[in-house]
């Protein structure tokens, strides 16, 4: 009797020391790849460098979700995980400011890059040349922007260029 209780409880310790020792390794791989999920947030790097980028326009349609936006960018290669992409979004001040329309992206922005130009958050360079269409402001247009209301310009500023370039140039 006392072989079988010996036997039985080696077993039984055995099993448990088993146990605990899987239960370890996949907790230690889950939790690994949980702060690489985590790092990779905030730190998530672009797919590819400015010199080896590629472009592309994607249509983003009126009801269209963050999950199938994302979906589109990692098949065309533009990001690396839509699960990613959506947990960048959903944390992101960009949340649910995505607009419809037409925008051309490049595999060297990264997600909040991307994010940006899809919310229409445009930079001080795109505001200026999107107010006035793309096109160069005339001079008119040139001369009542420097002019604060109120004030009359004085004569003879209206067609000064800065030395050495176009107007507005600096």
């Amino acid at each position: 009797m006392n072989v079988k209780n010996l036997i039985g409880t080696v077993l039984d310790t055995i099993i448990r020391i088993v146990l605990i020792v899987v239960v370890v390794v996949y907790t230690y791989r889950y939790a690994m790849q949980a702060y690489d999920f985590g790092y990779r947030v905030f730190a998530e790097e672009p797919v590819s460098a400015a010199d080896s980028a590629k472009a592309i326009s994607i249509s983003v349609a009126e009801n269209a979700t963050i999950e199938e936006i994302g979906g589109v960018l990692e098949e065309k290669g533009m990001i690396r995980d839509a699960r990613l992409f959506y947990v960048q979004e959903l944390l992101s001040s960009y949340h649910n400011k995505i607009k419809p329309g037409i925008y051309e992206l490049r595999s060297d922005m990264t997600a909040r890059e991307m994010l940006a130009v899809m919310s229409a958050e445009a930079t001080e360079g795109e505001t200026e040349s999107s107010e006035s269409g793309g096109q160069e402001p005339s001079e008119e247009e040139e001369a009542s922007e420097e002019t604060p209301e109120g004030e009359e310009a004085e004569p003879g500023e209206e067609g000064l260029e800065p030395e050495g370039g176009e107007a507005g140039a600096e």
